[in-house]
Order: C-alpha cells, then structure tokens, then sequence
C-alpha cells in the first residue's frame, strides 16, 4: 500500500493549455516520457479532444496511447524501431535522414498486398535540423532528394507527407534558426502541403509566421501559467527531539531547541531530489521547512504542534529547480510513479 499520490489538477492542465491557444490553436501536445512525468494516461484522457496531436519520443510510447485512445493522431518525432507496426497503429513516423525513406519505401514493397489491401498509409512528417544538430536534414539538396524521390516512386499512394518541422535550440539564435526553416519550406511544392509544426518554448514566439503552422508544446503545458501536478502524502511519525539532537544521515540537521519533526514516507526513490532540503512543503495550510537529508524512502519536516499524524502533506514543487540548479524538466521526469498512485482531481 501507498501512503503517497500523485495528484493531477485537471483545471489547471486545461488552464494552461488555453493559454498557450491564444499564442497558436494548433497544438501538438507532447506527452513523451510519461508526459513530462505527470502520468501518460491521465495527461491524455484530459486533453483527449482537446489537441490535434500527442507527441512521442518513442514508437513503445506511441503504442501505450494507443492503448487507450484509437482516436487521436500520434507523432513519434524521434526514431521510430518499427514503421511497419507504427502504420497498423495509426501512428505518424519522423523521416530525418534519406537511408530511413528507402528503409520505408523497402518495408512498403514487401507488404505491398497489405497496404493494398487495408488501404494503409504511412503518414511521415520530415523533420529539418535548423541549429540543434541533433536530428534532421542538415541542408535542402538532402530536402529536394526525398521529395524527388517520393514524388517519383510506384509507391507515392501510400506515403502522405503530413508534416515538414524543427525544433529551436535556443532563444538567442531563433531569428536566424527561423529564417532556415523557411528557407527549407520554399524546397516543398504545393502539391505535397504539409502542415508545419515548431517546437521548444520559444516557438510560440514565432508561431504565427505562418496560417498553417501547429505549435508542439511540452513543459509550459505543465507548468504555465500553473504547476499541473503535485505530490500528496501524510506524516508517518512525529517524533520530538531535544537541543542538540541529530536528524538523519550524516546528521543532517541539529537542532537548536526542543524541536518537533515529522517523518514523510517518500523520498529519493521517488523523485525527491536530495538537495531540496530547506524547501518546504504544505501541512493544513500552512507551509512547514524540510530538514536534514533526503533519504531513500522518507524525509523530514520540522512542524509545530498543529501538526499530528496521518494529516496531509502536500508538495507542489515550488522553486525546486532553482533550488537543485537544474530545470524543471529534469525535476518532473525524476518522478517515480511506480511508487505512487495516480489521482486526478477538481
């Protein structure tokens, strides 16, 4: 049994993604690694309707929607393992380099009968690399030879390019990063007509340069304007201690007077990072410091004597990335749900 959830502000999900629509209406959600680490299945039965596509790092991602959800378009943008099975699932593949078009065209040709006769479509979406050099066509004579070669094969019926799009690498560069992908879109004939999608925070910046244009959205669909997901859990054990007392590891925290701590069930093993010590959490109320070490499966708070056992403790992760100096990517992927349970509320 749990002592501790992971709580899901459907209002707040929603808040923030009507946010982001008034900057661009076509949003492609990003819900990869277990969307950003609030719970894949709960972020996508509230969206569900809500967003033209969900966007995957991974075709095992992809399928776990697909699970649950028939309906809506599914973007793998990383490599996909597997364009055969990714076709039967409905889900859209990302084409970035040419030996991965021949490798499709391949898999095409050798279940010709099935596409034939399921009247399948591969639905790819060709990515550009305009400064990340991660992933993507680096230059257009790569961009002219796909299409050419799209346009051309015996096999053209049952590809549809449904997408052409980039990923900016950085606020400080995104004037020339911009000027690139459109310089890459003047290499797509009309015929072809792809929707365009953009990604990273700095997108929406630039997300109306185009009536056609999708806007893929990650952390601010979490965390912008509010914070999505919290942690609830209750206080296992309150314990008093004298001056001079130690708490946890490496004696973590001393105490300067007669103190009393409460003993939290969760811990490092479940995504509390260890250098938030000193942050605080929210007991009736009222917000109550962390103290000493982080542990494995537990941590300390110092309380007052409003506070008793079992009553609810809340995290809301406030400043924690500051706190850890990391982003606030890292600190809510870092959540073990396998520990939890996942709740969705209001």
């Amino acid at each position: 049994m749990s002592y501790s959830k992971c709580v899901i502000n459907r209002k707040n999900l929603l808040k923030n993604l009507n946010t982001i629509k008034r900057d661009c209406p076509n949003i492609i959600a990003m819900v990869k690694a277990n969307a950003y680490g609030h719970g894949v299945e709960s972020v996508c039965k509230i969206l569900f309707g809500k967003v033209k596509y969900f966007g995957v790092a991974c075709l095992d991602e992809a399928l776990q929607i697909r699970a649950f959800d028939k309906f809506t378009k599914i973007l793998v943008v990383g490599f996909c393992q597997n364009f055969l099975v990714a076709v039967k699932n409905n889900i859209s593949i990302t084409i970035e380099n040419f030996e991965d078009f021949e490798n499709l065209l391949n898999i095409i040709k050798k279940n010709y009968k099935f596409f034939k006769k399921n009247k399948k479509i591969a639905n790819i979406h060709i990515k550009i690399n305009t400064g990340m050099n991660r992933l993507g066509f680096g230059n257009q004579k790569e961009l002219e030879n796909i299409l050419k070669c799209y346009l051309k094969s015996e096999f053209k019926n049952f590809i549809k390019i449904e997408g052409i799009f980039t990923h900016f690498a950085s606020k400080k560069m995104i004037s020339s990063q911009l000027c690139r992908f459109k310089n890459f879109l003047t290499t797509i004939p009309s015929v072809v007509n792809p929707i365009i999608h953009i990604g990273g925070s700095m997108g929406k910046a630039v997300a109306q340069f185009s009536p056609n244009v999708y806007l893929r959205v990650g952390i601010d669909l979490y965390t912008n304007p509010c914070n999505v997901m919290s942690l609830e859990s209750c206080i296992l054990k309150i314990k008093e201690i004298n001056r001079g007392e130690y708490v946890g590891y490496d004696y973590g925290f001393r105490a300067e007077k007669k103190e009393r701590i409460a003993i939290i069930p969760l811990g490092y093993a479940d995504g509390i990072n260890r250098k938030i010590s000193g942050e605080f959490v929210e007991i009736n109320s009222k917000k109550y410091r962390i103290i000493g070490n982080i542990c494995m499966d537990m941590f300390f708070v110092l309380v007052d004597e409003n506070v008793k056992r079992f009553d609810k403790v809340i995290i809301n992760f406030d400043d924690w990335d500051k706190k850890c100096k990391t982003i606030k990517y890292e600190i809510f992927t870092s959540i073990n749900h396998r520990r939890l349970k996942d709740v969705c509320k209001y």
